[in-house]
């Protein structure tokens, strides 16, 4: 039972049973020299009693406000997961001929929703708004193919990472670029898209600015029509790409290994949440659904890894 208080501090609410303890403490104060707070004010014999009822309602306050539920109390009382990602992804996460979603991620979502009894609820947006659109609250995670960085972990957290790859880079097939190190050559055109931590590698790295674009489809016009000379990106994406686009190719050599997380808030709330998510990804892979979805997606049978698994 909740109550709510009135008093020429405002309205707030807390338990009944934190009501009832102020009570019992209100009466009994007189018999105790030091009751919930030992300060030198309620020791001096002739305080006022309704000081000492200010004190305790400001802890209350505290107390009820710790009482507040978990983002994954919230989650499953409303019977809705919302999760934040970016539907340009093949094979991670993408929409079919039909604008249904699909991809390895988000089979992998629907699975943790099922196995959480709620209602999986996408909210598909370009990738610079992912972030800002989880620290807003407007969604509970992000669920993407989302690189697992030291700079990301400044502002969210993620989970133990839900899939290992590497990234890469792509040109035109007639290009004369052969391996991925060409790339830091100050004529070399690059491209990335916006947010991406390809960006910050090539200004980094490099010392050059890369030509950003919202998503994988435009840069992939520029790249088809001479604008720039290569992108780089996930290897699962480029696979995909190059596959069916033949007038592209991959360059040889990672620039580096990649790992996937699934993206939380920082706030305590955000705990159980996260602590479900890691067990569901164990789980799953105890029992062999996630090497079903990895195989359906990837093209290969999923092997565990000593880096990740």
């Amino acid at each position: 039972m909740v109550l709510e208080i009135t008093n020429r501090f405002g309205k707030f609410k807390c338990s009944y049973h934190i009501v009832e303890c102020c009570s019992i403490l209100l009466n009994y104060s007189n018999h105790f020299q030091c009751v919930l707070f030992r300060t030198q004010s309620i020791r001096e014999r002739g305080i006022e009693m309704k000081k000492l009822f200010v004190l305790i309602v400001v802890a209350c306050m505290f107390v009820s406000f710790g009482l507040a539920a978990t983002t994954l109390e919230n989650v499953v009382k409303s019977g809705k997961l919302t999760v934040a990602t970016d539907m340009t992804a093949v094979p991670m996460q993408y929409r079919d001929a039909s604008g249904n979603p699909t991809g390895f991620t988000v089979e992998l979502m629907e699975l943790a929703a099922s196995e959480m009894g709620v209602e999986l609820v996408w909210q598909d947006m370009a990738w610079e708004s992912l972030i800002p659109s989880l620290l807003s609250g407007k969604v509970d995670m992000i669920a993407a193919n989302m690189s697992m960085t030291l700079t990301r972990m400044k502002s969210i957290r993620f989970s133990d990472p839900f899939f290992l790859t590497g990234i890469v880079a792509i040109a035109r097939k007639d290009s004369p670029l052969q391996s991925w190190k060409e790339l830091a050559d100050p004529s070399v055109k690059m491209g990335a898209t916006m947010g991406s931590v390809h960006a910050d590698f090539i200004e980094q790295e490099w010392g050059k600015d890369a030509s950003l674009y919202d998503n994988l489809a435009e840069w992939m016009t520029d790249i088809k029509l001479g604008r720039i000379d290569s992108v780089m990106d996930d290897e699962m994406i480029c696979i995909e790409l190059v596959n069916k686009n033949p007038d592209l190719k991959i360059l040889d050599g990672y620039v580096r290994p990649d790992t996937y997380g699934l993206a939380f808030r920082q706030d305590k709330d955000s705990d159980s949440l996260v602590e479900w998510f890691n067990w569901f990804l164990k789980w799953e892979k105890l029992t062999g659904e996630y090497g079903k979805i990895y195989e359906k997606y990837v093209g290969k049978a999923w092997e565990p890894s000593f880096i990740i698994d």
